[in-house]
């Protein structure tokens, strides 16, 4: 038996019909050419069932009624059925993006039972161009983005494999590795000690840390993070119902890359900004851009290395997205100055202290969203934006290559949209999910999101062209200003004789 930690919990005690707490993934695989037959049924045909299941995927709750449970349990579901977990579903051929984008939105409106192990599995054939799809759901409780591109780089392969092939279910967690001879009682109480001390620190961190934020607001300093809970009101912080919307779009990250070291930035200042200018362009049309600019919240992993690969272990900052500064360099210079702050300043808090601060954060919000008051609250931010980093190389399921790999997250009352990003070799994967009452027409966004790109590839380019004109402009100045002087000395020596013309004269004055 495991108990949950407070992160962990905190996704289990909030859950309603309407705000779902797992996350999700949809994976698209290019099959080979003139492929015939069923690839996922083949797929299974060759996995050792035999094999059992590991952490977190047989792990099911002690109790599935938790109310009066501040900290409840996983225990080992004695009789895991993977029939119920793995399932098959179909497109009608050729299935269109449209059509699994529908199928998606369905499956992640549904609550995971919680008599059993909080995942599920579908497999989705029929998609056009010769694809299949993967959509995989778990419960927040069990894993955090960064646990879960763990799982996917160990059950696939980097080139085509159709032997040993084995089920995500049956992965092996990496876990950090415990000296047998601490396990002995006393070791335990130490540890638990410990736990406590760094409790208490963190809490004393905070504390500093929240006066060190008043002092700053009393005294009218300057400050390029914003502080949580003043965000403007936007027509997607509102109350929501179960249903949802899914949308998607993918960027070469190579062009990100490059365009963030033309300019000296971060990939991650990258992607915030073009969600700003996405954001900025969608809330222009439906003419409710708010004089504030819309702040987001950006998780943060703070799960060392070697640690297993279960439950959550991030924090969180706010940064502004500046979307009322219609000029898109300004504005990311401005998201860049805002997003350095709030990470320095998160970077100056221990581990155990950054953990407690998202708790914090997101307390009241939380609590607000699972007593049905989360659009009377204002949220910590407007919405969530979460990069999450993944595979470096291309991955292979079978003979099957993954091209995409698009991120679902969660949405509650007062933040009926995130966006979520996942890095894939060279993609950049964005999955954009919202409440269907709020935002009928996230496709729009999607589109958006490339628009923004664009926009910044452009004012790029200008920006470059600029920089480019101004040093050429400096160097003609430079030469300008030295041609006087060397026309001045070349003039003086004009006037003066030579010495052999001088010695000349002399002669012919004797003469």
């Amino acid at each position: 038996m495991a108990r949950l930690n407070l992160q962990d919990a905190a996704f289990l005690q909030v859950e309603t019909a309407e705000c779902p707490a797992h996350v999700a993934g949809l994976q698209i695989y290019q099959l080979p050419d003139h492929y015939e037959g069923n690839f996922f049924r083949e797929m299974m045909s060759r996995i050792d069932l035999s094999i059992p299941p590991t952490p977190p995927f047989n792990m099911k709750l002690k109790s599935p009624t938790i109310s009066l449970d501040v900290l409840p349990s996983w225990v080992e579901d004695k009789n895991f059925d993977l029939d119920y977990h793995v399932r098959y579903s179909a497109l009608p051929a050729p299935g269109t993006m449209d059509q699994l984008m529908k199928l998606v939105e369905r499956l992640h409106s549904r609550l995971l039972d919680r008599t059993r192990p909080l995942w599920e599995c579908y497999f989705i054939e029929g998609l056009e161009g010769n694809r299949v799809a993967l959509y995989f759901k778990i419960h927040h409780a069990s894993m955090d983005g960064v646990a879960a591109m763990s799982i996917l780089s160990r059950v696939t392969s980097t080139v085509p494999q159709t032997e040993n092939v084995k089920g995500f279910w049956q992965a092996e967690p990496a876990k950090r590795k415990i000296d047998p001879l601490a396990e002995n009682l006393t070791m335990r109480l130490l540890r638990t000690y410990s736990g406590l001390r760094d409790q208490a620190k963190s809490l004393q961190q905070l504390s500093m840390t929240a006066i060190k934020s008043g002092m700053q607001a009393l005294s009218g300093g300057s400050r390029h993070s914003p502080r949580p809970f003043t965000a403007p009101a936007t027509i997607f912080n509102r109350a929501i119902t179960q249903h949802r919307r899914f949308a998607v779009h993918t960027i070469p990250l190579s062009r990100i890359k490059s365009i963030a070291g033309d300019l000296g930035m971060t990939v991650n200042d990258l992607v915030l900004a073009i969600c700003a200018g996405a954001l900025r362009r969608y809330l222009l049309d439906h003419k409710a851009l708010p004089t504030k600019p819309v702040l987001a919240m950006c998780p943060v992993s703070v799960r060392p290395k070697d640690a297993e690969q279960s439950g959550n272990q991030i924090s969180m900052i706010v940064t502004t997205l500046a979307t009322d500064e219609p000029d898109t360099i300004k504005r990311l210079h401005r998201i860049h100055e805002s997003a350095k702050e709030a990470k320095d300043n998160l970077s100056s808090l221990s581990r155990e202290a950054a953990t407690n601060y998202a708790l914090l954060m997101n307390g009241a919000l939380l609590l607000a969203n699972a007593s049905g008051l989360g659009d009377k609250i204002a949220p910590p931010a407007n919405l969530v934006i979460s990069n999450v980093p993944g595979p470096r190389e291309r991955l292979f399921l079978m003979d099957g290559e993954l091209v995409n790999n698009y991120p679902m997250s969660v949405l509650v009352h007062g933040q009926a949209l995130n966006i979520t990003v996942t890095s894939y070799a060279d993609e950049l994967d964005f999955g954009l999910l919202a409440a269907r009452e709020a935002m009928p027409d996230l496709d729009k966004l999607a589109i958006y999101i490339g628009e923004a790109c664009d926009e910044l590839d452009t004012a790029n380019d200008a920006h470059l062209t600029t920089q480019a004109q101004s040093a050429a402009e400096k160097l003609v100045r430079s030469r300008a200003t030295k041609k006087p002087a060397a026309a001045s000395r070349k003039k003086a020596a004009a006037k003066k004789p030579k010495p052999a013309a001088k010695l000349a004269l002399v002669a012919k004055v004797k003469k």
